[in-house]
């Protein structure tokens, strides 16, 4: 075969992968599993790190994981029936009606609120007082409320299935969310009749999110008689809530599974009041075409990464976008099972946390943990097809791994020339990342190829690209 010239033939195979699959499967085509993307600012070249790992911080607990939250320093978890402060049981919460929602309150009292749309609670740091199975009594207007609760400006709010806002009691009632007597202190959202899905907050503004819509309101600093938020005029958005429990505040930016009456399932993100679409079409192709009834999410912060990761437990599926690079991935547990966080907060001592949905853990999160408490985290590359610009037959004779020397850091390697067809992977072979130029040699001939690169070690990876010695051939 004649060599291939330079200019003909692409001697470098970037390793940038977004999700490529071609139906309602991610067992095909190019995609990242355990990984994230990172753009070197001044070069312009991508990064594929491995995703951090999970260290177990505080003795194990009963029960299913149900939310997870920073108050004043301490840290606030649910598991089952029982509200833990840093670890120590504090009172009896519902075990029904999934994760709580958090919020909190200023004045000579301040509290904690935790609510779930089946119940509610305040914690003053002495009592835990529930708030009549989240029906917020005095109000006559209250139908079922919905997961969200919102403070701003002293007062409390939440919304119900019917898509009113009721507010705790104002102005006597000013950081009372104790306190809803005042029946006149509600609100609909009514510029479509569509149902209360969650009440969420962004800016100074309280966001009323529906079935097929969200309103916008602002504090008007009404009088008594009348809640003290009003709509911002013309600020109606065209996208619904699919779940409540997709909703997640991630550095400022909103994010959820959206939905309108005239398109599919999206994943929306929301900053200055301003909405986006940030999901892909091979995400959506799996959005439109599995079970949305039990969703879970939340948000972390990770060295100048923001993620957003979305499971979609019955599909036993997660993806985590970062709002940073705007890329997604694919998240798994070491069994390659969905992803099983449903809540996070942060603390300045102990740093990301993480709960668990059915093991009793909470969990540190960060890039030092290169393993998920002990199981090993399988970082998983798979490569769009390569052809090179051309059908004719190539001669592979090196691929060169431009990557981190990393000590005890191997790399499987396989390929497939049937278009990923899953019976027609070759066997793996293992590429040493500890030496100066880690290489495959006599790597056979293709016309097109798919790489699949596999990290299962207990250690940092990070990869850039592969080096393909080509020839070519003259068919």
């Amino acid at each position: 075969m004649p060599q291939a010239e330079t200019v003909a033939i692409p001697k470098r195979l970037p390793l940038v992968v977004s999700p490529e699959n071609r139906d309602n499967s991610v067992n095909k085509d190019a995609r990242l599993v355990n990984a994230y993307q990172e753009k070197d600012a001044q070069t312009g070249e991508t990064w594929i790190f491995k995703r951090p790992g999970l260290l177990q911080t505080g003795a194990t607990k009963a029960g299913t994981g149900l939310g997870v939250y920073n108050w004043n320093g301490n840290i606030y978890s649910i598991f089952g029936t029982t509200l833990y402060k840093d670890g120590t049981s504090i009172g009896t919460v519902g075990g029904t009606g999934g994760v709580y929602q958090f919020s909190s309150s200023l004045g000579s009292t301040p509290r904690l609120q935790l609510m779930n749309g089946s119940f509610a609670y305040n914690w003053d740091n002495t009592t835990l007082a529930a708030i009549a199975g989240a029906n917020f009594p005095g109000n006559t207007y209250v139908d079922a409320a919905v997961k969200g609760i919102v403070y701003l400006a002293g007062s409390t709010f939440v919304l119900d299935t019917k898509a009113y806002i009721h507010g705790s009691d104002t102005p006597a009632g000013l950081n009372r969310p104790d306190l809803w007597t005042d029946v006149l202190n509600i609100l609909g959202a009514q510029i479509e009749p569509d149902k209360g899905v969650f009440l969420a907050k962004q800016l100074v503004y309280v966001l009323a999110m529906k079935q097929w819509s969200t309103e916008v309101f602002y504090n008007a600093a009404n009088p008594p008689g009348a809640l003290v938020l009003s709509p911002v005029e013309g600020a109606k958005i065209n996208y619904g809530c699919v779940s409540a429990d997709s909703v997640q505040d991630a550095g400022g930016k909103l994010l959820w599974l959206a939905v309108t009456r005239e398109a599919g399932v999206q994943v929306v993100l929301m900053e200055a009041l301003k909405t986006s679409v940030v999901s892909t079409k091979p995400l959506e192709r799996i959005l439109s075409s599995v079970s949305l009834t039990s969703i879970a999410s939340f948000a972390v912060r990770l060295e100048g990464h923001q993620f957003y990761v979305l499971s979609l437990v019955t599909a036993n599926l997660t993806f985590a976008y970062d709002t940073v690079e705007k890329e997604w991935s694919q998240w798994t547990d070491s069994s390659g099972n969905y992803f099983p966080i449903v809540s996070a907060t942060f603390s300045p001592t102990y740093g990301r946390i993480l709960q668990h949905t059915s093991n009793g853990k909470l969990y540190l999160l960060d890039s030092a943990y290169t393993n998920d408490d002990g199981a090993v985290i399988t970082t998983d590359i798979y490569a769009p097809n390569f052809d090179g610009g051309t059908r004719r037959r190539k001669q592979l004779n090196a691929m060169e791994f431009i990557g981190d020397q990393t000590v005890g850091s191997t790399l499987q390697v396989r390929v497939n020339d049937s278009d990923y067809d899953n019976t027609k992977w070759s066997g793996f072979r293992d590429v040493d990342m500890s030496v100066k130029r880690p290489r495959l040699t006599n790597c056979g001939t293709f016309v097109r190829r798919a790489i699949h690169i596999r990290h299962s070690k207990n250690t940092r990876m990070r990869i850039q690209a592969v080096d393909l010695q080509i020839d070519l051939g003259t068919l």
